[in-house]
């Protein structure tokens, strides 16, 4: 019997090795598909422990081959058959070489290391290898093809980043028009803002990938014109190091009629402190979604590393199945189990897990909120970050963050909209700027964004907007910028507001938080909050909000990032001046909008005993759809307003996820 085909997708990414595979695991197989609702089955080639490096084109047929045998039950229960094999280029150097009789090249990094087993990305050689070899695992015609996260220039540490031989030397001091040792050219790369030797290497590693993307592509349906190509991917700010542009490098491993997926990092392969997933979720994998784009379907991965419930308990594992409604995620891609091809464990559970889910997770891709739909404040980022980011001189410093706020406001409960900025005119909206991404900008698209809408700057916008000499715009003549811990700003002090109940409420400008820009105003402003050194001497204004800006005149940590200011009281004099859709009262609460619906997860341990948000709509009561057990269960709850804010006496267990709809 077919099985019927569900509206979200449950991918296993299963590793099988056929010399250890019998009957007894072939039944587990079979049985968690069917009690899982697995809809496609991906198996691994040459994977992790039991990768060998580059294998030959008449090995990667003897294991399509197998893996076709083994899956052919799986067909007959209606089950797609996808293939993931895991080397591109390779991951890392794991004491393994390149095989002689293989023409491919080794990757060299910034350092003038040669790797053992990883290839040169801009070597014919190798692109004619990988082509040729997916065109092999093609033969078996998968319903999906993916191409791993070692499609990329930078490499895990320590090697990082590649390449740098010869020949791609030649390539960039061509473009350059320079004549540079690799050490030099290296040098002038990492240092300062944009610069033509950055601009080569960007230029170079972004051909290169649509190049070989380009080869796997046309090989691929020329044997299997129905799989679809998929391209995982990993840290958003690793992949603008090498100028990766998304969507034409989903276009050009689209077929006709089979338009590329991709594959977004969940950012938590061991269980981590669900409160740090919350910031990360939005940093990787809300990031990687909107840079991408609506044309593409996203099926983010669930890892498990290392494939046990000591790494990371079921309740997490189901929380990040559902949280994925976040990004309106048309399925998942699940490694849950060891990659030495050992097949399921039944102990763990999982399908249970993912029973207990699939009902749920199907109304919510079905009715949720995609991200161009949503409503809330802009947070514009931009794939071209690195060519701009102002270095100091180390590779690390190359990686430009653009998600500060949109991490920091999303934990706090406001509506937020990330936007893929390609030069779009914004206008008349709530705008949160970050300083690497105002730094992509020219003049008069920074006059244009902060005077046509009501932006939020930090210090590192500030301190942007000073080298251009716009400081004008907030209404400023000159800054003095202070480093962290050096015995001057200690605190940051409200003077003339209760929050949260506290009077003179303190927030830590000495610890995990960055420099603090001491703004100079043209005139006398009226500040929320000032700094103070350890013996509560006022040094300067912290906190100005205007009817057109919101300065949070601190710059982000090179480790810690904003982490000081993750607390309530800058979450409620942030929601004293932005005036757009937000969750009240809710600590650790996410909230996506759009026109009347809202969906609310709960990223904390901590159940909510009720819901309360802000929303200029006149409403009556709420219908909030939820997961009990395995059903779907529905509620019609009245509401109460009390200045402006609507509170239902409906409890959020922690670590759920609630569909509402707001009522008139």
């Amino acid at each position: 019997m077919m099985k019927k085909k569900s509206n979200y997708r449950y991918t296993l990414r299963l590793a099988i090795d056929k010399s250890i595979y019998d009957d007894d695991k072939r039944k587990d197989m079979i049985d968690f598909i069917k009690n899982a609702h697995i809809d496609d089955v991906a198996f691994f080639i040459n994977q992790e422990e039991l990768s060998d490096s580059h294998i030959t084109l008449e090995k990667a047929k003897e294991l399509v081959t197998d893996i076709d045998e083994i899956a052919q039950p799986l067909k007959e229960m209606g089950v797609t058959i996808s293939l993931n094999p895991w080397t591109t280029m390779n991951h890392s150097d794991r004491g393994l070489g390149i095989r002689p009789e293989l023409d491919i090249k080794p990757m060299v990094n910034y350092q003038g290391i040669k790797s053992t087993s990883m290839a040169c990305p801009g070597y014919h050689g190798w692109m004619e290898y990988v082509s040729d070899i997916y065109a092999v695992y093609a033969g078996i015609k998968p319903h999906e093809l993916w191409i791993e996260d070692d499609f990329r220039h930078y490499k895990n540490a320590p090697f990082e980043l590649g390449c740098f031989c010869d020949d791609h030397m030649k390539k960039y001091n061509a473009i350059a028009g320079t004549d540079l040792s690799r050490e030099e050219f290296v040098g002038q790369m990492l240092n300062g803002g944009r610069n033509k030797y950055r601009d080569a290497y960007l230029e170079v590693a972004r051909d290169e990938i649509l190049e070989a993307a380009s080869m796997i592509e046309k090989k691929v349906h020329q044997v299997s014109p129905e799989t679809t190509l998929g391209l995982m991917s990993s840290w958003p700010e690793i992949h603008a190091m090498e100028n990766r542009d998304w969507r034409i490098l989903l276009d050009t491993l689209s077929g006709d009629g089979t338009p590329a997926v991709s594959r977004p990092h969940l950012p938590a392969y061991n269980e981590v402190s669900s409160l740090k997933y919350a910031r990360d979720f939005e940093k990787y994998t809300v990031a990687t979604r909107t840079l991408i784009g609506d044309k593409h379907k996203i099926y983010p991965e669930l890892e498990n590393f290392l494939y046990s419930q000591y790494a990371k308990s079921n309740r997490f594992s189901q929380f990040q199945l559902e949280t994925t409604s976040s990004v309106r995620a048309a399925g998942l891609l699940m490694n849950l189990f060891s990659m030495m091809g050992i097949g399921i464990d039944k102990t763990y559970q999982y399908d249970k897990m993912l029973d207990q889910s699939k009902k749920f997770v199907d109304y919510l891709y079905e009715n949720g909120i995609s991200l161009e739909d949503r409503d809330g404040i802009v947070v514009p980022m931009t794939q071209e970050v690195a060519k701009y980011k102002v270095t100091d001189g180390t590779l690390h410093s190359l990686m430009a963050s653009q998600t500060q706020w949109l991490e920091l406001l999303s934990v706090f409960g406001f509506a937020t909209k990330p936007v893929n900025f390609t030069g779009q005119r914004i206008n008349n909206e709530t705008v949160a700027l970050t300083g690497n991404f105002l730094n992509t900008l020219s003049d008069s698209q920074i006059t244009d964004l902060i005077q046509n809408n009501y932006v939020l700057l930090d210090g590192d916008a500030v301190i942007v907007l000073d080298s251009r000499k716009l400081l004008g715009l907030i209404n400023a003549d000159s800054i003095e910028v202070t480093e962290p811990r050096t015995g001057h700003q200690v605190y940051e002090q409200f003077d003339s507001t209760t929050l949260a109940g506290v009077t003179k409420s303190r927030i830590s400008m000495q610890t995990h938080i960055g420099a603090y820009v001491k703004i100079h105003y043209q005139t006398d402003v009226l500040a929320d909050s000032n700094a103070y050194n350890r013996y509560g001497e006022k040094l300067g204004p912290a906190t100005v909000a205007t009817d057109n800006f919101y300065i949070m005149p601190l710059t982000e940590h090179v480790k810690y990032g904003w982490e000081a200011e993750y607390i309530d009281y800058r979450e409620r004099n942030l929601k004293q001046h932005i005036n757009v859709a937000h969750l009240v009262d809710m600590y650790n609460c996410k909230a996506i909008f759009n026109d009347r619906k809202i969906l609310i997860s709960n990223w904390s341990l901590d159940d909510v005993d009720g819901i309360s948000f802000k929303l200029d709509k006149n409403i009556s009561k709420l219908s909030i759809t939820y997961r009990e057990g395995s059903e779907v269960k529905n509620q019609i709850i009245d509401v109460t307003k009390q200045n402006d804010i609507y509170h239902a006496s409906f409890p959020v267990p922690g670590l759920a996820v609630v569909l509402v709809e707001c009522l008139e």
